[in-house]
C-alpha cells in the first residue's frame, strides 16, 4: 500500500479538475464511513434487542441472571462438607444420607421458630367417646368403666376465619340514695358510633398491604365467611385508617430520610383516571430501621430533592440521574452517591449472549462478592477489619476491573448491549468505588429492590390505584406494614392497637408508638 506522501505527490501531478474530483470523492468516502459506523451501531443494538426478546419469549428460566449468592458459593465452596466438616462420601447411599443431615441442620433454626409459634396457638379441647361398634361382641357400654382421663393426641387444624358480633354489657349502677346513676364507658372505637371494630380495619389493611389482595377479593372472602361488607365500605376503612395513622407514617418517613445509610429506588404505580390510566411512581426510602414509601405523579428529580433535601449521609442507588439533585455537592444536599454493582452485573449478563468477553467482567464482579462472603464467614461485617479486607482484596479486584473496562472502550458500538454495560460502569465509576470507604456500605441496592417488590406484586393483583388519594394512602399504610415486618411485628396486631391509641396518645410522645418502640397492650388494656 503506498504511503501518504506518495499519494500526495501523485495528487499534485493531477490537473485542477481531477484534484477537485478526488477531494469530492474523499469527502463522500468519509460520509459513507460515518453512515456505515452508525448503521453497524444500530444493527448491534437491534441484534441485542432481538436476542433479549427471544430470551423473554422462548428462553429457559435458567437463562435469567443467576443469584449472586449461588455464584459466590460455587467458587467458595467447591465441594460439599458433612455436618462434622469432613468431605462428603462418594458412595450414593452414604452421600444421600449426609446431604439429608446437612439440609436438616440448615433448616433447624427455621423449624425451631415454627415450633415456637405453634406454642402460642389456642387449644380447643374435644372429647372423643368410644362408639358402640368398637366394643367386642356381646358387650355394651354399661359393661365398661372409665379407667383414666384417656390418651391425648394433638393435631393442628384450620378453623374458618369468621366475623363475630361482640355484645358489650355495660354495667349500670344506681346510688342507694337515688341521686346518681353510673354506666360503664363503652369500649373505644375507630369512629364514634361505628359498627365495625379495629380488628376489621386491621384485617382489610393487612390483606391489601401484606397479602396484596384487591378489595374485591377481600369482599368475596368475607361474604364466604358469613358477613357481606360492601367494597365501598372496605375502601372507606382503608382511607380512614391512613388518616388516623398519618402521625405514625410521618415518624417512619423522618426516621428513614435522616438515616446515615439510606437506600432509595422507585417503581411504577398506575392510577385510574377518567377514560385512561395515569402513570404514577412510588418512591422508596429504606434504612435498617424504617421503610418509607411516597407516591408522586412524576419521576423527576424534584421529587427526590423534596424527600431528601438537607439530609446527610450515604445514598445507595442505581444510575438514575433523578437523584443528582441530592447527590451533587451544593448547599442543600450532602448525600454521597453509592453505586450498585448488581445493576452493573445485570447489564454485563444481558450482553453475554452477543459478547462473550462480558464473562470476564462478570467473574471480576463476583470476586467482589466473594470478599464480602469471606467477611461474613469471619463475622467481621461492618467492622474495621472488614474495611481492611476490602482495602486489601476488593481494591485490587476493582483495579483489574477498571483496567479491563478501559481496554474495551471503543471496541463495541455504544448502543449495543456490551457498549451500554461498559458505558454504565465507566459513568458510575466514582459511585461504584464508594463502598471502599465505609465497611457498612453494601455492594448493591438489592435491599431496596426487595422492599419494592410488594408493589410489583400489587400491580399484578389490583392493577392500579383508584385515584391519587388512594395511591397516597397505599404508600402510607404500606410503609407501616413493611416497617412492622422489618421489626418482626405482626402488622395486624400493631394496626389494631394503634387505630385506638393514636386518638388519645399525646402528639409529643408519638415516638413511643413507632414500630421499633411499640409494646403490645397487656391483657387488661385490650378492648
Amino acid at each position: 500500500m503506498p504511503e501518504q506522501e506518495d499519494l500526495d505527490a501523485l495528487e499534485a501531478q493531477l490537473d485542477p479538475a481531477a484534484r477537485y474530483v478526488l477531494r469530492m470523492m474523499r469527502t463522500h468516502l468519509g460520509e459513507l464511513k460515518a453512515m456505515l459506523a452508525a448503521r453497524d451501531a444500530e444493527l448491534a443494538r437491534l441484534t441485542d434487542q432481538v436476542a433479549q426478546f427471544q430470551r423473554m419469549l422462548f428462553g429457559k428460566r435458567s437463562e435469567k441472571l443467576p443469584p449472586i449468592e449461588s455464584e459466590v458459593r460455587r467458587a467458595v465452596q467447591a465441594h460439599e462438607l458433612t455436618v462434622e466438616g469432613t468431605p462428603m462420601p462418594r458412595e450414593e447411599p452414604a452421600l444421600a444420607h449426609e446431604r439429608r443431615r446437612v439440609a436438616r441442620k440448615k433448616s433447624e433454626p427455621k423449624r425451631a421458630s415454627k415450633r415456637a409459634l405453634r406454642k402460642g396457638l389456642p387449644i380447643v379441647h374435644e372429647r372423643i367417646e368410644i362408639a358402640a361398634t368398637q366394643l367386642p361382641d356381646g358387650y355394651a357400654l354399661e359393661d365398661f368403666r372409665e379407667i383414666s382421663d384417656g390418651e391425648t393426641i394433638e393435631r393442628i387444624e384450620h378453623v374458618r376465619e369468621h366475623l363475630v358480633v361482640v355484645q358489650y354489657s355495660l354495667q349500670t349502677l344506681a346510688s342507694k340514695d337515688g341521686e346518681h346513676i353510673v354506666k360503664a364507658l363503652a369500649p373505644a372505637s375507630v369512629i364514634e358510633g361505628g359498627h365495625y371494630g379495629p380488628g376489621v380495619y386491621a384485617h382489610v389493611i393487612t390483606s391489601k398491604c401484606d397479602d396484596s389482595q384487591p378489595l374485591y377479593r377481600i369482599e368475596r372472602a368475607m361474604q364466604r365467611d358469613g358477613c357481606s361488607i360492601a367494597r365501598s365500605t372496605l375502601c372507606s376503612f382503608f382511607h380512614r385508617s391512613a388518616e388516623l395513622l398519618m402521625p405514625i407514617y410521618e415518624g417512619i418517613l423522618e426516621a428513614a430520610k435522616h438515616d446515615l445509610y439510606l437506600h432509595a429506588d422507585e417503581t411504577r404505580l398506575p392510577v385510574q383516571a377518567k377514560g385512561k390510566c395515569l402513570q404514577g411512581w412510588i418512591w422508596g426510602l429504606m434504612s435498617k430501621r424504617a421503610i418509607a414509601y411516597a407516591f408522586d405523579a412524576t419521576r423527576k428529580g424534584a421529587v427526590a430533592k423534596t424527600l431528601l433535601q438537607n439530609t446527610k449521609g450515604f445514598l445507595v442507588i442505581d444510575g438514575y440521574a433523578g437523584y443528582n439533585a441530592v447527590t451533587l455537592d451544593d448547599d442543600e444536599s450532602s448525600r454521597t452517591r453509592v453505586g450498585c454493582w448488581a445493576h452493573a452485573r445485570r447489564k454485563f449478563f444481558e450482553a453475554l449472549r452477543t459478547a462473550p468477553a462480558a464473562k470476564e467482567a462478570l467473574e471480576l464482579i463476583v470476586e467482589l462478592y466473594r470478599v464480602e462472603n469471606r467477611a461474613a464467614e469471619l463475622d467481621i461485617l461492618g467492622s474495621q477489619a472488614h474495611l481492611a479486607l476490602r482495602d486489601l482484596e476488593s481494591r485490587a479486584v476493582l483495579t483489574r476491573l477498571e483496567a479491563w473496562l478501559d481496554n474495551h472502550i471503543g471496541q463495541h458500538p455504544p448502543k449495543s448491549a456490551m457498549g451500554t454495560a461498559i458505558g454504565y460502569a465507566i459513568k458510575q465509576r466514582a459511585a461504584l468505588r464508594v463502598f471502599l470507604t465505609d465497611p457498612k456500605l453494601p455492594l448493591d441496592n438489592n435491599y431496596a429492590e426487595r422492599c419494592l417488590r410488594i408493589f410489583a406484586l400489587g400491580r399484578k393483583n389490583f392493577l392500579f390505584a383508584g385515584h391519587i388519594e388512594g395511591a397516597q394512602n397505599l404508600a402510607v399504610l404500606q410503609s407501616i406494614v413493611s416497617t412492622c415486618r422489618l421489626h418482626s411485628i405482626n402488622p395486624y396486631e400493631y394496626i389494631k392497637d394503634l387505630l385506638i391509641r393514636t386518638q388519645t396518645h399525646p402528639d409529643a410522645r408519638v415516638d413511643e408508638l413507632m414500630p421499633w418502640s411499640w409494646k403490645p397492650p397487656t391483657a387488661d388494656a385490650r378492648v
